[in-house]
């Protein structure tokens, strides 16, 4: 038995070793996507909203979609999963800025919204954001919805312990805060609100034909530059 430790003291080495370096990796690839995300909310200009964006998407895209949502908003659920097949029709050319815009007409959309928040201090903001979107018509209405998002949180595997002390956190009240600013210095009312490289989107375009055109008419733009 001596004889095979080394080797599996080797083995052990060599697991940690590339379980560190695909974590060094993903944390650079995730700043490097961020930063490219702000420069591309800078250029739009109005107030930067909160630092760093909510995004997924190629370092690469030439086309930035930046999105002011309301998660108890029906028509933020049908555009969430419209941008999610654009995704597909357009590989490597879109860049998704997400900005919370919760409507005091709905009564849920606030903890809905810092739900997602806290979801991301521990790096699962996307899969609270796909739970509330899927699951939109069950906790809409909820008269008391506190503890149906924190079976959500239960759900994607966060500590809620945490994830209920997040909720309440300044840094989470701020984020929705500094989004709000960003939507009113860029003169948004409403949700969805949609940008395409800083140009907005009209209501006309957000069904899955016209949405698809203005993506086209971005990059085709693009090229010409």
């Amino acid at each position: 038995m001596r004889r095979y430790i080394p080797f599996i003291i080797i083995g052990v080495l060599i697991v940690a070793t590339a379980a560190a370096g695909t974590m060094i990796y993903r944390v650079k690839h995730e700043r490097v996507l961020a930063a490219s995300a702000q420069v591309a909310a800078d250029n739009m200009g109005g107030k930067p909203g909160a630092v760093p964006a909510h995004m997924h998407g190629a370092k690469e895209a030439v086309v930035t979609v930046e999105e002011f949502v309301d998660f108890q908003c029906p028509p933020c659920a049908a555009v969430a999963g419209l941008i999610y097949n654009l995704e597909q029709d357009f590989p490597g050319k879109l860049r998704l800025v997400f900005r919370q815009y919760p409507l005091e007409m709905h009564k849920n959309a606030r903890l809905a919204a810092l739900g997602t928040e806290a979801a991301g201090v521990q790096g699962k903001f996307w899969d609270m954001h796909k739970q509330l979107f899927s699951k939109q018509s069950e906790w809409a209405k909820a008269e008391d919805f506190r503890p149906v998002l924190i079976d959500y949180a239960k759900a994607i595997g966060l500590d809620v312990a945490r994830f209920t002390k997040d909720l309440e956190s300044e840094q989470t009240q701020t984020r929705l805060k500094l989004d709000r600013e960003r939507a009113t210095s860029l003169g948004v009312t409403s949700t969805p609100t949609l940008f395409i490289n800083g140009e907005a989107v009209p209501p006309e375009s957000r069904s899955p034909d016209g949405f698809r055109a203005a993506i086209q008419k971005a990059i085709d733009a693009k090229k010409a530059q």
